[in-house]
C-alpha cells in the first residue's frame, strides 16, 4: 500500500483549487458518480481503518480497489451542519444557525435554492440526479406542522430528479417515506402531524408507520433499482443510509455479531454498500463510475449498544480521542474512501487533509464546470488528491471544524490543531447531554485556546499551547480572519 506523507504546517496565503490531473482521455467523458453518506460511522469502524471484530468485506473492498484518506474531515460533529456543507461547499455556521446544531424535524429547507448544490452542478451537466435515505436538511419555505401538505421546496428544488427517504432521524417522524414532494402512505383528507418527539413520537394521517429494522433495506433497494433504471445516462447517486445512527435497529437477518447489535447495524451498513457495488457490476458500469464512501460525523459512544460493542473491543472512532458532537478528532475524522478505476490508484492511502465541503468544487473539476461566485465559499477542489500517483503539496492549507458542544471552533492547519475556547463555560457536563446520566465529576474544560500536534499526539492528550504561543497566534488569527471574511476559497466572494 502507498503512503503519503504527513503534512508540515503550511502558513500565509491560501491555496488556490488543485489541478484536476484527469488524463486527457477523461477529459471529455462524464462518470456516473455515486456518495455514499453514512451516519455516525466513526473512522475505527471498519477493518480496513482497523476495526476488531467487524466485518466489512464490501467497505475493504473499495479500499483495496481505491484510495483511502487518513485525514478526511466532516465540517460539523453532528448531522445537519456536514449535510449542509457537503451538498453545498459552505461551512454551516456561515448561515443563521450559529451552534453547531442540527435542524429540528420540521425545520425550513435551510439551502437556498439558487445556491449551487451537488444535485444542480450535475444536473446542469446532463446527469440524471437522485437523493435516497436521510435528509435532516429542512423542508418547505416556512416549519412544517402538517406533513400532508405538499413538501416544496425540497431536494427537488435543489437539482435532484428524484428524493425517496426520510425527514430526519427514525423517531423523529413523519413516520413514512417522503417521496419527492409528499410523504407516502398517506391516509386521504387527515393531516399528518408528528405528536411528541423523540423515541415516543408519533405521526397521525398515515397507513402503517415504517418498521425501524427495515428501513434500510427500503432504501438500499430504491437506490439499486434507480440506478437500474438510469443506467444509459449519466447519472449522481447521494445515498443517505441511517446506518449506524440511533436507535440501533438491525434488519433480522443481520445477527449474532460478537459485538452485539452495534456489530449487527454495522454489518447491514457494509451489505449495503456491497448491494449498490454489485449492482454496479451487475450492471457494467463500475469502470466509468466514481464511488465515494464517508460518513457525516464520528460515531456515538455513549449508548447503551455503542457500549457493549466497546467492551466486546470495537474502538469506534479508533485511536481519536471524543466522538459524535465533540470538538475531538474522533468527531470530525472521517473514513473516506474513494475508487475511480483507472483514474484513482488502486489500494493507496493518502494522507492529505480534505473536508466534505470539498466535494462541490472536486465534482466542478471533474464535470469542468467553473465554480461562480457566491457559491461553493469554502469548497476545494481535492481531485489532484484522489488521482495523483505520488505524493503532492497539500491542497488545504487549512480547514476549520465546529462541534455541536458548546458551538465550540477549532482549526487544523498542517499538523497543529487548535481548540478555540475563549467565552467557553468551565465545565461540560457531557454525559448528562446526552444519555441522561449524572456525572459526580463533570469533564474541566480549559480557559484557554488549547493546541495540539496530531502528529505527534494523534490522541489529543497534551495540550502544548504554552509551547507555542507563536503558532496558537497564527492559527487564531486565521480562524479569525476565515469567519470574519466570509469564505476561504479565493474568488468565492
Amino acid at each position: 500500500m502507498q503512503h503519503f506523507p504527513s503534512l508540515s504546517l503550511v502558513c500565509g496565503v491560501l491555496l488556490a483549487p488543485a489541478g484536476s490531473g484527469l488524463a486527457p482521455a477523461a477529459e471529455a467523458s462524464k462518470p456516473n458518480i455515486v456518495i455514499i453518506l453514512a451516519d455516525d460511522y466513526g473512522w475505527g469502524s471498519a477493518s480496513c481503518y482497523g476495526a476488531k471484530g467487524v466485518e466489512t468485506p464490501n467497505i475493504d473492498r473499495l479500499a483495496k480497489e481505491g484510495r483511502r484518506f487518513t485525514n478526511a474531515y466532516a465540517p460539523g460533529s453532528v448531522c445537519s451542519p456536514t449535510r449542509y456543507g457537503l451538498m453545498t461547499g459552505r461551512y454551516y455556521w456561515r448561515t443563521s444557525i450559529k451552534d453547531g446544531e442540527v435542524l429540528p424535524v420540521g425545520a425550513p429547507l435551510h439551502i437556498e435554492t439558487s445556491r449551487t448544490t451537488l444535485g444542480s452542478l450535475c444536473k446542469g451537466r446532463g446527469y440524471a440526479t437522485a437523493a435516497i435515505g436521510k435528509w435532516h436538511l429542512g423542508w418547505t419555505a416556512e416549519p412544517v406542522l402538517d406533513w400532508s401538505k405538499p413538501l416544496k421546496p425540497g431536494p427537488l428544488d435543489l437539482g435532484f430528479d428524484y428524493y425517496f427517504g426520510m425527514a430526519a432521524n427514525l423517531p423523529n417522524g413523519p413516520h413514512s417515506f417522503i417521496e419527492n414532494r409528499g410523504v407516502t402512505g398517506h391516509v386521504a383528507g387527515q393531516p399528518i402531524i408528528v405528536n411528541g418527539s423523540g423515541q415516543k413520537a408519533t405521526s397521525t394521517g398515515i397507513k402503517k408507520p415504517w418498521e425501524f429494522n427495515r428501513v434500510m433495506e427500503t432504501i438500499t433497494a430504491r437506490a439499486t433499482q434507480w440506478i437500474e433504471s438510469n443506467r444509459a445516462a449519466p447519472f449522481f447517486l447521494y445515498f443517505a443510509p441511517n446506518a449506524v445512527h440511533g436507535p440501533i435497529v438491525p434488519n433480522p437477518r443481520f445477527t449474532g455479531n460478537r459485538l452485539g447489535k452495534y456489530g449487527d447495524f454495522i454489518r447491514e451498513l457494509d451489505w449495503s454498500v456491497g448491494e449498490v457495488l454489485a449492482t454496479l457490476d451487475r450492471l457494467n458500469l463500475a469502470d466509468h463510475t466514481l464511488v465515494i464512501f464517508t460518513s457525516d460525523n464520528g460515531g456515538e459512544t455513549h449508548g447503551a449498544d455503542a457500549q457493549v460493542a466497546a467492551e466486546a473491543g470495537l474502538a469506534i472512532n479508533g485511536p481519536l480521542r471524543g466522538g459524535k458532537h465533540s470538538e475531538w478528532e474522533g468527531g470530525f475524522r472521517e473514513p473516506f474512501i474513494v475508487r475511480w478505476p483507472g483514474r484513482v490508484p488502486a489500494a493507496t492511502e493518502s494522507y492529505q487533509v480534505i473536508c466534505l465541503t470539498d466535494m462541490l468544487a472536486t465534482f466542478g473539476d471533474v464535470l469542468r464546470v467553473p465554480l461562480t461566485r457566491g457559491n461553493a465559499e469554502d469548497s476545494f477542489s481535492v481531485l489532484r488528491a484522489f488521482t495523483e500517483a505520488k505524493p503532492g503539496q497539500p491542497i488545504r492549507d487549512h480547514v476549520i471544524l465546529q462541534a455541536s458542544d458548546h458551538a465550540t471552533y477549532t482549526i487544523r492547519m498542517g499538523d497543529w490543531k487548535l481548540v478555540e475556547r475563549i467565552g467557553a463555560p468551565q465545565f461540560e457536563p457531557r454525559e448528562t447531554k446526552r444519555s441522561g446520566k449524572t456525572e459526580s465529576e463533570p469533564a474541566p474544560i480549559a480557559n484557554h485556546d488549547e493546541l495540539f500536534n496530531l502528529a505527534a499526539d494523534p490522541a489529543e492528550s497534551k495540550d502544548v499551547s504554552a509551547e507555542h504561543g507563536a503558532v496558537v497566534a497564527k492559527l487564531k488569527q486565521r480562524l479569525v480572519e476565515s469567519r470574519d471574511h466570509g469564505c476561504t476559497r479565493p474568488g468565492a466572494n
